[in-house]
């Protein structure tokens, strides 16, 4: 199958080299800086046992060359959140809309946005491969578990076919009816222990270590499980986690016991690489997180139900100060103090 991947990231490299590996023909396009680097340097994948491969894939900068020669069978977008629409854009002008695009990003809000920006069939996706880049293009899996979700969007986006691509690469695939339930349940994974770790420069072992950043952790969980009920969805059974079942024994059981069920839920899912929103702030602020797609998108959501969500939208505003500028690292670094007074100004819990 013709495949084009959009974000030579660690994702992006990821998918690249696996189905290029399989057999595919891949086409990774970015931005000019990166694709010169990925060009020079080709796409390498170290696994989490040590095993290395470097397939060929074919690497283009110019999103008008893209469709130019060749019709895709998939189109696979991995970039960050806050890069959707520069991504998208200059695409827009050449992107069939036979071609289904499936979006393995993190966060809420990605899927809606190119279903307004493309006429193409859109598929929700969510990869559970914890990956860390070690140079561009050369990235290594801290953790072997090659896990892929796939559910439809929009349009004519069965995900049959995508799902037998990615099992054929060695993925676990799995297959859901409903895209925003995925995408939220995703994003209740990706969410804990990742904005505090980022803001207090702490682990999440050690986030949950504190009862009082622990119980933070459970209320922002339950906030976001307040707005998935509000808006008719229930978690989905994700990388083999009983979601449902976890949602439910968070929002019931008293925070003393949920603390260590979420603890060693965290220390399973991520292996040893640090969550997401850490390399916002190292080894400096980026100027963009992707937390606005994460604890921001249930705060807003929140907002537009008449929900309170006083701890993902105090994550939120602090985070984005500190990737901003308008805050100092240091001042946020290890106070733990500061960041539980700052969620009671916002409202009281």
């Amino acid at each position: 199958m013709n495949i084009l991947i959009i974000g030579g990231g660690a994702i992006g490299s990821l998918l690249a080299a696996r189905l290029a590996a399989a057999g595919h023909a891949i086409t990774l396009l970015d931005r000019p800086q990166t694709a010169a680097l990925l060009q020079a340097n080709g796409v390498r994948l170290v696994e989490a046992d040590g095993r290395v491969s470097a397939p060929a894939v074919q690497i283009v900068a110019v999103p008008s060359e893209v469709f130019a020669h060749t019709r895709f069978d998939l189109a696979v977008l991995a970039v960050k959140a806050f890069d959707t629409a520069a991504a998208i854009e200059p695409l827009r002008p050449f992107f069939p809309a036979t071609t289904p695009l499936l979006s393995v990003q993190n966060g809420v809000g990605n899927e809606a946005l190119l279903a307004e920006l493309l006429s193409a069939p859109i598929l929700a996706g969510s990869l559970t491969t914890p990956v860390e880049v070690l140079a561009p293009g050369h990235v290594r899996v801290a953790r072997a578990s090659h896990r892929l979700a796939v559910a439809p969007w929009r349009g004519d986006s069965q995900p049959q076919q995508a799902a037998a691509l990615f099992a054929g690469a060695g993925f676990t695939v799995q297959t859901f009816a409903d895209g925003p339930a995925l995408k939220w349940t995703k994003l209740l994974m990706n969410m804990l222990a990742n904005a505090q770790a980022a803001i207090l420069d702490m682990t999440p072992a050690a986030v949950f270590a504190q009862p009082e950043l622990a119980r933070l952790e459970v209320l922002a969980w339950r906030e976001a499980l307040a707005v998935m009920r509000a808006q008719g969805l229930t978690p989905v059974p994700l990388a083999g986690y009983p979601m449902a079942l976890v949602g439910a024994l968070v929002r019931r059981l008293p925070v003393g016991l949920v603390r260590p069920v979420m603890g060693r839920f965290i220390a399973g899912g991520r292996g040893s690489k640090p969550p997401s929103l850490v390399y916002d702030l190292r080894p400096q602020p980026r100027g963009r997180s992707e937390v606005a797609w994460l604890n921001g998108a249930v705060a807003d959501q929140a907002r537009a139900l008449s929900l309170p969500a006083p701890v993902n939208a105090t994550f939120t505003r602090v985070l984005l100060d500190l990737v901003q500028g308008r805050a100092s690292v240091d001042h946020w670094r290890s106070h733990p103090e500061r960041l539980l007074a700052a969620v009671q100004d916002c409202q009281s819990f």
